[in-house]
């Protein structure tokens, strides 16, 4: 294969030429070469990608589920380059989540896996794509990909994964059929050294109420989870505080996600398991993201953002007419004189209520509400789209979308039916 730059480099990359020189060098496409042989060997088209951050649960659940989605049907094998488990280990239950649909391939080639961090675009060698596009690029263009019509390909766990699990669950006491729930907080405890992360987590105390209401409806809640992360203080058996369960196996995340009757979740990576396999999920303490798409019967709830210096609330016009859903830092809110608040126990609990309800069929719609929450979110998308057009420069991972606009999209009606100020 030579090294002889494409034709069409300088319309796909946002690189300089001598950095793409240095991307399409001979030693980077041999290594790529070398992994990806196999797969070409096969016939068919094969598109390869680099995946440097397989370690970050998020990333490794929806990468590889946004190019299943994007290219699936027009190649015929999909290859994810990640650095050997050696060097970062990743959860070998997703991993086998996607195995059906995609090949995974370990290498110690630092210099190829780290080009994923590029954005380069789709570089065509015959039947090989080499895909050296970001998580945001990729993101971005499955929302506006949901957005022309093209339904989503959700995730089916395998038969040997549901049946190792259920195994490891009865071996574990927890193998009696009770309908379950899944818990996830992020909390502080989890990469502590990463304060830029601090405005999205939780404190698991303030989720007590809606653990207690769960388990009076008699499921048994499976809390999932960083092991370092704080431990679930709660007396009643049908709580299981997994991360810190001596046998606890990271299969076990995926396998309680695939049979649970719903999830709670926050802002964090396993919420992606329930997003691909199409689990309910109520996801509280979020907050408004452009790229973080939902499922029809998916339930959101932000935390509450306030103005830092008045201590006025922020309406979600106000939110998403400040553009504040293009941010993602806790510096970037300070900057922004924005504070965002812990969703309160109460409003937790009745969101989780709504989950409930609505899964049994019991919920009433309150399309008044639900119409005004997408009108709004569909003005300020058309408006923030309207300005992009007016900008020169293009980068290929530029925030062109708010996955939020997409018409399924369910807020937490019992908040905005208790908090009329949100919608003002």
């Amino acid at each position: 294969m030579s090294d002889k730059q494409p034709a069409s480099i300088q319309d796909k990359t946002s690189v300089s030429q001598t950095s793409a020189s240095e991307v399409l060098s001979e030693a980077n496409l041999q290594s790529l070469v070398e992994c990806v042989g196999p797969l070409l060997q096969r016939g068919g088209r094969t598109l390869a990608y680099q995946l440097p951050i397989a370690s970050r649960i998020g990333h490794l659940t929806l990468e590889p589920f946004c190019l299943y989605n994007l290219f699936g049907e027009s190649h015929d094998n999909i290859a994810v380059i990640t650095y050997d488990r050696r060097l970062h280990k990743y959860s070998s239950g997703v991993r086998r989540l996607h195995e059906p649909q995609i090949t995974f391939i370990e290498t110690m080639k630092r210099k190829l896996v780290a080009l994923g961090h590029l954005d380069a675009g789709i570089i065509e060698f015959g039947t090989l794509s080499w895909a050296l596009t970001s998580m945001t690029a990729l993101m971005r263009d499955f929302v506006k990909q949901m957005e022309s019509g093209k339904p989503i390909r959700h995730l089916t766990a395998p038969p040997d994964l549901l049946e190792e699990g259920a195994s490891l669950l009865a071996s574990m006491g927890y193998g009696d059929g009770r309908p379950s729930v899944v818990l996830h907080v992020r909390d502080k405890q989890f990469l502590p050294d990463q304060t830029h992360n601090f405005f999205r987590t939780a404190n698991i105390a303030d989720y007590g109420p809606a653990i207690d209401y769960l388990v009076q409806r008699g499921y048994r809640v499976f809390r999932i989870g960083d092991p370092t992360s704080t431990r679930l203080e709660h007396e009643n058996p049908l709580v299981v505080d997994l991360p810190h369960h001596p046998d606890y196996s990271d299969l076990l995340d995926v396998y309680c996600m695939a049979t649970a009757r719903f999830a709670v979740t926050s802002a964090s990576g396993p919420e992606a398991i329930a997003r691909v396999l199409n689990t309910p999920m109520v996801q509280v303490n979020g907050y408004a993201q452009h790229d973080h798409w939902v499922n029809p019967d998916d339930i959101l709830l932000f935390k509450t953002y306030r103005n830092s210096s008045t201590g006025a609330l922020l309406s979600y016009d106000e939110i998403l007419g400040r553009d504040l859903f293009t941010e993602n830092t806790v510096a970037a809110f300070d900057r922004a004189g924005v504070v965002l608040e812990d969703n309160s126990p109460a409003d937790i609990l009745a969101a989780v209520m709504e989950m409930d309800a609505r899964i049994e069929g019991r919920l009433e719609q309150d399309c008044e509400l639900h119409d005004r929450f997408h009108d709004i979110s569909r003005q300020h998308l058309d408006r923030y789209r309207a300005n992009l057009a007016n900008t020169e420069k293009r980068p290929p991972n530029r925030i062109e979308t708010y996955a939020y606009a997409l018409p399924w999209t369910n807020y937490s009606q019992s908040f905005m039916q208790a908090n009329p100020w949100f919608l003002r």
